[in-house]
């Protein structure tokens, strides 16, 4: 995250918090009304005219991924969700490209069938700064509609600036004191995941750059063990974690100039964006043997049941490797930074997701629909789908926590990536997936070996600026 953007952040979070505490105060806060008792064991004092219950009765609507467990954290929690608030509440959780094409439809429509909908960090740009999700501020510095122990400032601030923070005069991500979306369910980025006991035997230490990340997965190579994996199918996290890792890690600076000047060039075609792709490509020797149609599950799966020496991997869903109910080497596994260049900072994508209330929701429920999202974003709901799914937390408590740090080792590490993580450019316009599907397809054909690295790249290089022009934002 930029000095900027950070600033605009802190920014945004101080401007809620002072106004939050003042309305608290102005409402009685400060003499406390009674505890309250069982909602996840908190025992937070209420403030006079807070009621869990005020809502109770009222039937809301979720739209949300059905790809990364969220939903079932979810689902899990609704009885206990209908017994504090009195409310119902219905998941709809189609897979990615449904859910896109579900939200939009809703977003357009005269009347959104859903109060609450999820949208990926990707879609900021797009989605809240087409106009489409209620402003939040009023509801946040609420005192009678906020509960007091929600605490605003404990989400990481790379997070509020992926999905939260959104400036409509400028159409700037991260900037501003405007909130239009909660992180949520989770967020998160990218860590290195290795085997501490195929290193030790090997007298090996874990890589802390890419040559010691090759040099390793050939020693570590074997008929039963491959020296490392990657995400090599035509798949979103090809170019967005496996390139741009790697890219950004050798100096690579995706996007120069921007949209709204229209001169917003990509340099994908960059000695550092054909290299990232080379170092791939010299890793096929000692990566499983169809790592070419590897997306998530293949690469898990195989870490998980040992076959994996080491890979970079998005903490969200490679954290259930560190699970001894899911994972044989859950013991065997350590974590740290993703490797770098020498003299550049370890740090990956900015990933998660973000909750909002449509605008076009039925503004009798919008409320209701406020009430439920402080709910399912609070601190006791983040440490849940922690422990219970390794979903990558968007707390700062949830990453921290004790109990879940001695359960799952591995938050430290991923806390670190999350608070480092970049915001990718290409994000910050609408024309994000399609871009990098082109990305993906060259990428792959370049790892299947119909073409070179420097092929691919020129050939992703012209369809960018192409797009772009046709876009508006490069002239």
């Amino acid at each position: 995250m930029d000095d900027n953007t950070k600033k605009g952040v802190l920014n945004a979070l101080a401007h809620a918090s002072i106004d939050r505490r003042r309305l608290m105060q102005s409402a009685g806060m400060l003499g406390l009304a009674a505890a309250m008792a069982g909602r996840f064991g908190t025992g937070a004092a209420l403030a006079a005219d807070f009621d869990w219950k005020k809502h109770a009765g009222t039937k809301l609507s979720i739209l949300m991924t059905g790809d990364e467990n969220d939903h079932r954290a979810l689902a899990d929690m609704l009885p206990k969700f209908t017994e504090e608030t009195g409310m119902e509440l219905e998941i709809t959780s189609p897979a990615l490209g449904a859910l896109i094409e579900k939200t939009l439809q809703n977003l357009k429509a005269e009347k959104s069938s859903f109060e609450l909908i999820e949208y990926l960090g990707f879609l900021t740009t797009q989605q809240v700064g087409g106009g489409y999700y209620e402003q939040l501020n009023a509801y946040i510095d609420n005192a009678s509609k906020t509960p007091p122990d929600w605490d605003i400032a404990d989400f990481l601030p790379p997070a509020m600036a992926n999905v939260g923070i959104f400036d409509m005069a400028t159409g700037t991500v991260g900037q501003g004191k405007d909130i239009y979306g909660i992180p949520g369910l989770h967020s998160g980025s990218v860590i290195y995941f290795y085997r501490k006991d195929l290193f030790e035997a090997a007298g090996l230490k874990p890589a802390t750059t890419w040559d010691e990340f090759k040099a390793a997965a050939e020693k570590l190579h074997s008929d039963d063990v491959a020296g490392c994996s990657f995400i090599g199918a035509n798949d979103f996290s090809l170019a967005a974690v496996d390139w741009y890792t790697r890219f950004i890690t050798t100096g690579g600076k995706l996007m120069t100039g921007s949209p709204k000047e229209k001169n917003f060039m990509p340099q994908v075609n960059s000695p550092e964006g054909i290299g990232a792709l080379q170092m791939l490509i010299d890793l096929l020797p000692y990566a499983p043997k169809n790592v070419t149609k590897y997306g998530f599950a293949e690469n898990v799966d195989g870490f998980s049941t040992g076959k994996i020496a080491q890979m970079i991997f998005w903490s969200t869903i490679a954290g259930p490797i560190l699970n001894g109910e899911n994972s044989l080497v859950a013991d065997k596994t350590g974590t740290g930074p993703v490797p770098a260049k020498p003299g550049e900072t370890p740090r990956a994508i900015q990933g998660g997701w973000g909750v909002a209330i449509p605008k076009n929701a039925d503004p009798a429920k919008k409320d209701a629909a406020w009430l439920a999202l402080t709910w399912m974003t609070s601190k006791a709901f983040n440490k849940y789908e922690v422990e219970k799914y390794q979903i990558d937390a968007s707390r700062t408590s949830a990453f921290t926590d004790p109990d879940l740090v001695a359960k799952l080792p591995y938050l430290p590490d991923a806390l670190k990536a999350a608070s480092t993580a970049e915001i990718i450019p290409t994000s910050l316009i609408p024309e994000f997936f399609q871009l990098n599907d082109m990305m993906n397809v060259e990428f792959n054909a370049a790892l299947i070996g119909t073409q070179d690295a420097k092929t691919a790249c020129e050939k992703v290089q012209k369809q960018w600026e192409d797009a772009l022009r046709k876009a508006g934002h490069l002239a």
